[in-house]
């Protein structure tokens, strides 16, 4: 007696699940969180207040450079003998300007070869138009060499045509007109570039910006495509004041750190990339190793708590499964636990039962009959049909007509042969067509002047198709023996297939008289469902065809075009499939 199974279960597999989980990950999860928010702060703090303290130095340092290069400017403006060269130059001799010009000279060589940052010195007598370069030496000055724009900040850096310099002059001509004397540094921005980026940049910078003032062009290191754009945008134009210089918009993967030194207008943003910024975390932090092997173990017995309730119960019912499919239904599994597993369990077993008597009273029934009323067809064979058959053979030998005698003998011996071969219950259906093709040339024998025998081509690509036997000789002889019995003349027999993608038809259409009449008897026959009502061939291909295949397959009855009966013999392709015949069945 089977047990109530509306009951609910006591201890639900989806509630244990949900609490073991909850109690295995809980606590492993906490103790994550809390030691990583804890190291990631730390961490945090510690290479912010490093990033800062190297960028001041950094900043320092080159405010110290810079200054200095402003010292060795303004000596160079209160040099003596600038000074004289400039106010007593019309009054010196030859010689004496070349002395001076060549001391003059070497003194801009030396600030010039005093850091690696200097490209070019250069000293500009305006009044005398005169330019002496540390580098080409003595020559014209021109009015472009000394625009408005070189002279709007003295002693700060400013970016002019994509060079950097600075630019020193007696600030008392800082209103009046051009000054008499100008000294010009061109700093070498490559090598400025090469040692703020070997200074400062860290495997977690995700960009570096060097502010150089209000009229110099930032230096700018990307090493984030994500934010080379944004930050080429914003920091690649001039800024006016390092107050308005602000950070850009990123997302919550970066870490903004400013140093500044606002004396000289000298700032240094950095971007750090948080992700690569903590990976220390993973290789410096001692209680990784408790978290990792406590993640380890609470996950091991998880797992093997998952294995015993699940598992184990999983692939005993997939294992009856597959002993079924062997064939082996004397089966009986049992759960020692309330859950869905024991339902399960009880379920498979009551389908066995079920499963065992559907065998018994329906499939074993349903073969048993459809292979009796194939014999049953099989064994009728209408004697009119074989008595015209013969009388047929002794008219064509009475006529002397030998040759038409022998094919028409061997045509009935294929037909005979077809019929009464029992090795197989299936064939191909060309070999079938071939069979009703004959069966039709026999009938034309009597109907020859009367009827004719069209046959339509069948596609290749369902002649291998294999199909129970005799499905189509039956409805070819209802037609020859109800429809085309009493034509007299201009009888019509047409045979033709369909090749559709979910179906095959086979369509055998007449033009006999009464076909309203033939139409009702045949549908009521085809309708009725007893088993006791007598088997025709009609009715025998019908239920074939739905036994073999699906509902939708069998046969259909309705008026055909040429005024006879039209029958559709419907094959569906979901339980069909090709097959290569191994004897030939006539």
């Amino acid at each position: 007696m089977l047990r109530n199974t509306n009951t609910k279960w006591r201890l639900s597999i989806n509630k244990r699940l949900i609490i073991a989980f909850i109690v295995a990950t809980f606590p492993i999860y906490l103790l994550a969180g809390i030691l990583y928010n804890w190291t990631s702060d730390l961490l945090r703090k510690d290479i912010m207040t490093s990033t800062e303290t190297q960028s001041q130095k950094y900043l320092s340092e080159l405010n110290s450079t810079l200054s200095r290069f402003n010292s060795l400017q303004y000596d160079m403006l209160n040099d003596e003998y600038v000074i004289q060269f400039a106010n007593a130059y019309d009054t010196l001799e030859s010689y004496h300007k070349i002395q001076l010009i060549h001391f003059l000279r070497s003194k801009l060589v030396s600030i010039r070869n005093s850091s690696d940052f200097i490209v070019d010195v250069r000293l500009y007598l305006t009044n005398l138009d005169i330019e002496i370069s540390a580098n080409d030496g003595y020559g014209q000055l021109k009015v472009t060499d000394i625009p408005p724009e070189k002279l709007k900040d003295p002693y700060h850096l400013i970016t002019y045509h994509d060079r950097l310099l600075s630019v020193a002059y007696p600030l008392e001509s800082e209103y009046r007109t051009t000054p008499e004397i100008i000294v010009e540094i061109e700093m070498r921005t490559s090598e400025l570039h090469r040692s703020f980026e070997a200074a400062l940049e860290k495997d977690y910078s995700g960009a570096i910006v060097l502010g150089l003032g209000r009229n110099a062009k930032n230096m700018i290191v990307v090493n984030d495509d994500k934010l080379e754009q944004s930050i080429t945008r914003q920091y690649g134009e001039m800024k006016q004041s390092t107050q308005e210089a602000s950070p850009i918009q990123t997302n919550k993967d970066y870490i903004f750190v400013r140093s500044s030194l606002a004396e000289n207008d000298l700032y240094i943003d950095h971007y750090l990339y948080t992700p690569t910024m903590f990976e220390p975390i993973s290789k410096s932090i001692i209680w990784f190793w408790l978290f990792f092997g406590l993640t380890i173990l609470m996950v091991a017995l998880y797992l093997y708590y998952i294995n015993r309730i699940i598992n184990k119960p999983m692939v005993k019912l997939v294992r009856a499964f597959k002993r079924i499919e062997e064939g082996n239904l004397e089966l009986n599994i049992h759960h020692n636990k309330e859950d869905e597993f024991g339902y399960l369990y009880e379920r498979f077993n009551d389908m066995l039962i079920n499963l065992n008597i559907s065998i018994d009273e329906i499939y074993n029934q349903r073969i048993h009959r459809q292979n009796a009323e194939l014999k049953q067809l099989q064994s009728q064979i209408n004697p009119h049909f074989l008595y015209n058959c013969l009388f047929s053979i002794i008219r064509l030998i009475k006529m002397e007509k030998d040759k038409e005698a022998v094919h028409f003998t061997d045509q009935l011996a294929k037909y005979f042969q077809f019929i009464t071969r029992n090795s197989r219950d299936t064939v191909t259906l060309e070999n079938e067509v071939a069979h009703a093709r004959n069966y039709a040339m026999l009938q034309l024998a009597r109907f020859s002047d009367r009827v004719t025998v069209n046959f339509g081509e069948l596609p290749n690509s369902i002649k291998a198709l294999s199909v129970p036997r005799l499905i189509i000789q039956p409805i070819v002889e209802n037609a020859f023996v109800h429809g085309l019995e009493n034509v007299i003349e201009g009888g019509i027999l047409s045979v033709s297939f369909l090749d559709k993608p979910e179906q095959i038809v086979v369509l055998v259409e007449d033009n006999g008289e009464d076909s309203e009449d033939a139409i009702k008897k045949l549908s009521a026959l085809l309708s009725d469902t007893q088993d006791e009502q007598e088997i025709s061939g009609i009715l025998n291909v019908h239920r074939r065809l739905q036994y073999k295949y699906e509902p939708e397959s069998g046969i259909k009855v309705s008026p055909s075009e040429l005024g006879g009966v039209k029958i559709e013999l419907t094959i569906s392709r979901k339980e069909a499939s090709d097959d290569v015949p191994d004897v030939n069945c006539g």
